[in-house]
């Protein structure tokens, strides 16, 4: 078979108006936004309009003539006006041909790219209502959850009314033109028309369509199906696909379902499955079918040995240790009152191949993700109160006949980096906009006019702040003590493992598709290195609350996977602000094994990726420190472990005390160690459970559990010492500009091997002081610090040391700083950036905010992105 290129889409559907709305809500396993009104345009007008405009869509971003397309709409061929629709659309284009079978589309698209050597669009539609170009609906009452029919909890689909558009050509038709390919149909099996939708059938056809792509089940890694609203029917094909894809690997290849998200349509739904599944691949993520609960309880057992599993998040699917390219699958079935049908198609994504580059830089796979959200963020600047109020005045009153995401727009053209002052609004309707817009007028004043305020914020997120902390006393952008070609103070914070949990960044590599292969060129397997199995879990069904908490709790209790998924994620945080924000650290450091997630962050080491294997093998991590901790049963004369069974003999607890009061109560404990101070007031006590408990009770004080067993920043720890320096020994590339200070010395680290692996050594052995590094860093010049990792805990620390007593007697003292988290556990990582952005802005700090307001997912023919292709 000749293998097609699909190289444009478009669709539209229940509201979602253009191709990166439906690609937002395909991503999220929902609907979005409102529904849209019906069009009071005659059907056969309104059919004809969306085909043509779709069309003009797809060959404007191919650079091509609609006069050389092909049209193959699938769509009602019992309608009466079929005939003057076809009339209209052929005289636009190549020809025009109505069918209702995907497989018989797909097989006539590849007769007309073999034999015409010519583009096609295969369109599905529904329109047995009318559906105009600008109006589609979605027709219920209350939209169903979305869910699938293969779920116990199902309870049927929304009837759906909307167009799904698929470019398809030959792949020399897309070298030849320059096309952007967006994936591969490597081959497609149909069962024979008037055959019966059994399990046979269905598992024959889908068998059949994987030996012709010469693929095997284990390939695949999303399966794109249809799940039926017919309960037998959703039973043939989940018991037909259970038998095509057998093989020993549970757990193994993800379901996904367009109609989870569109509702359910017989002819747009058949290539709305295809788009999502092309979609997904080119996007390199595992769409969510969010409300997914569990399968049908007398199918539990067929479920639980199949290789599937149910993602209710998306998650990112990233690349094979062996550089091969992910494969999909789209399972189609065909049922109406004058029809029935089934065909099995498999996809292949469209890689860039760059000799000696597995992962290629300039293979970004763009989206309008971002760009097509709800959330606007409106940046009102002026050089003082009057000029804020007056811009903030002008808004309001653009908002009866703008929409907000235009205002947001306008003011992002507008900014300047020499005015004085930003308020930042974040809203996602007009009302709110209005309102936000209302509480920044009482804001505002009460910064200007109140000695105690210094800052304006809301639930929301909006914010503003009369000292910027970048700016000093006389308004100029620089800080001082700050080097003039900084950003002006910026400090990146690592703090430490932790903080890592179940869910972590899941969402980062679709929001900034520009980190995806810098990241990914950082470890052989990237997946393995940012744990993704641990922190994305795989299961048949929807983990329950206390199920994650185990899970969270598991992940904790191995140093070594939580310090290399630490490790990969300060990295991930890191590209999101060099690659997409472009704002380069002035100052870093690290909180307790941060030091080592900075330096890989920040680019010390050649190859950081040579971490993962070393954590994965390390004896220090595995067994000494951690796990049996026998360095500590060592140290303390306690019998080693004997069958694989041992008690717990070290905790560690979160206190409300100084060091001077542990040390007191703490003299006559030889098993208790203070493991790091995180204010003035507050530290980590460690040790021997028993004699914690006692030290704690003659504090009087309140104590957590952290639950983290591992025996780091204590005397026992240094016997390991010459085995971390070994493991953390790694060569260096080229000096970086950024200052990195370790709480081994309270110094800038220098670049070089050796001192890097002593100080990493050091800081895990010794305790830390995070209040003289925070102090330290501020009196160099720091003034802007980013927590490069999960939680806000470094933040809430940084506040407190700067702004307590200590520093508030000290007249030399400017306390001035902006502390911004970038991730927060159960609030989205889009509305965190939004909010951390907000407050960046406001205090002065420089940053690209291009991705926010543009972006699509589609790319015209010839533009660099198809470099190698």
């Amino acid at each position: 078979m000749t293998e097609l290129a699909v190289i444009g889409m478009d669709a539209k559907f229940s509201g979602q108006d253009n191709i990166d709305r439906v690609e937002r809500a395909f991503y999220l396993g929902a609907s979005i936004g409102s529904n849209a009104s019906i069009s009071d345009a005659d059907e056969q007008n309104s059919t004809s309009a969306t085909v043509l405009t779709s069309v003009a869509l797809l060959a404007e971003t191919n650079r091509l003539h609609m006069t050389t397309i092909a049209v193959l709409l699938i769509a009602d061929t019992n309608s009466g006006v079929h005939d003057l629709i076809v009339e209209q659309v052929a005289q636009q284009c190549a020809s025009c041909v109505v069918i209702t079978d995907l497989g018989q589309a797909l097989k006539q698209a590849t007769d007309l790219v073999n034999n015409q050597d010519c583009a096609v669009a295969v369109i599905g539609i529904n329109n047995a209502t009318a559906v105009g170009h600008d109006c589609v609906r979605i027709d219920t009452a209350e939209a169903p959850v979305a869910t699938i029919s293969f779920d116990e909890t199902f309870s049927g689909y929304a009837s759906v009314a909307g167009f799904a558009s698929l470019l398809i050509s030959s792949t020399d038709f897309a070298r030849v033109n320059q096309c952007y390919v967006y994936a591969s149909i490597k081959g497609f099996a149909q069962l024979a028309v008037n055959s019966e939708l059994n399990v046979a059938n269905i598992a024959n056809t889908a068998s059949l369509a994987l030996q012709q792509a010469k693929i095997t089940a284990e390939q695949v890694g999303l399966l794109e199906v249809t799940a039926d609203s017919r309960s037998e029917l959703a039973l043939s094909e989940s018991q037909g696909l259970m038998s095509a894809y057998n093989h020993t690997q549970t757990l193994h290849t993800a379901l996904s379902c367009a109609r989870s998200v569109t509702g359910e349509d017989g002819h747009f739904s058949q290539v709305a499955g295809l788009l999502k599944a092309v979609i997904s691949l080119h996007q390199r993520y595992i769409p969510a079918i969010k409300d997914w609960q569990q399968p049908i309880q007398t199918q539990m057992s067929q479920w639980q040995r199949s290789p599937f599993y149910m993602p209710v998040d998306a998650r990112p699917w990233f690349p094979h240790a062996d550089g091969s390219a992910h494969i999909a699958a789209y399972s189609c079935v065909i049922h109406s009152l004058s029809e029935q049908g089934y065909c099995h198609v498999i996809l292949q994504e469209n890689k860039v191949k760059i000799v000696g580059q597995v992962h290629p830089v300039s293979d970004v796979r763009s989206n309008g993700y971002f760009a097509s959200s709800d959330l606007a963020l409106v940046i009102v600047q002026g050089n003082d109160e009057a000029q804020l109020r007056s811009e903030l005045e002008i808004i309001a009153g653009q908002l009866v006949n703008t929409d907000i995401k235009q205002i947001a727009a306008n003011c992002y053209a507008r900014t300047d980096s020499n005015k004085v002052y930003s308020t930042v609004l974040i809203a996602e309707t007009a009302e709110e906009l209005s309102k936000e817009i209302t509480l920044a007028f009482a804001g505002i004043s009460s910064v200007f006019n109140d000695a105690n305020v210094s800052e304006w914020k809301t639930p929301k997120g909006s914010y503003f702040t009369g000292q910027p902390a970048r700016a000093a006393d006389n308004g100029s952008a620089a800080i001082l003590g700050a080097d003039n070609n900084t950003q002006g103070g910026v400090a990146f914070l690592y703090p430490g493992i932790g903080a890592t949990y179940v869910g972590l960044g899941r969402d980062l590599f679709h929001l900034f598709p520009q980190i995806f292969q810098p990241v990914a060129a950082l470890a052989d397997d990237i997946g393995a290195s940012l744990k993704d199995t641990l922190l994305n879990p795989r299961s048949i069904t929807r983990h329950s609350f206390k199920q994650l908490k185990q899970l969270d709790l598991d992940l904790r209790g191995n140093l070594a996977d939580i310090a290399e998924a630490g490790v990969g994620f300060a990295c991930v945080f890191t590209k999101v602000f060099e690659e997409v924000f472009a704002v380069k650290a002035d100052f870093a450091t690290g909180y307790s094994m941060g030091e080592v997630s900075m330096y890989a962050a920040l680019g010390c080491w050649q190859q950081p990726g040579l971490m993962s294997a070393r954590l994965a093998q390390s004896n220090t991590f595995n067994h000494q420190l951690c796990g049996e901790l026998r360095t500590l049963r060592q140290h303390w004369g306690m019998e080693d472990v004997v069958n694989g069974t041992f008690e717990q003999i070290w905790e560690t607890y979160t206190i409300k005390a100084t060091i001077e009061q542990v040390a007191i109560a703490a003299v006559d404990e030889d098993r208790v160690y203070c493991t790091i101070i995180n204010t003035p007031d507050s530290l980590l006590l460690a040790g021997y459970p028993e004699a914690c408990q006692r030290v704690i009770k003659k504090l009087g004080k309140r104590a957590m559990a952290l639950n983290m067993a591992n025996a780091i920043h204590s005397a026992p720890a240094y016997a390991e010492y010459d085995h971390m320096v070994e493991l953390y020994h790694m060569d260096v590339t080229e000096r970086i500009k950024t200052k990195m200070y370790s709480s081994s010395c309270y110094l800038p680290i220098p670049q070089r091997s050796k001192a890097i692996s002593h100080s990493i050594a050091k800081c895990l052995c010794d305790l830390v002081d995070f209040p003289r590094l925070v102090n330290t860093l501020h009196d160099k010049g720091a003034r802007v610090f980013i927590e490069m990792g999960p939680g806000r805990s470094l933040c809430s620390w940084v506040d407190k040391i700067l702004l307590s007593e200590k520093n508030k007697n000290d007249e030399q003292q400017d306390s001035r700083h902006v502390s911004v988290p970038v991730n927060a556990k159960g609030t989205s990582d889009e509305l965190t950036y939004i909010r951390a952005i907000a407050k960046l802005v406001s205090h002065g700090v420089n940053l690209n905010l291009d991705s926010l307001f543009n972006g699509s997912i589609l790319v015209k023919a010839g533009c660099p992105a198809n470099a190698g292709r």
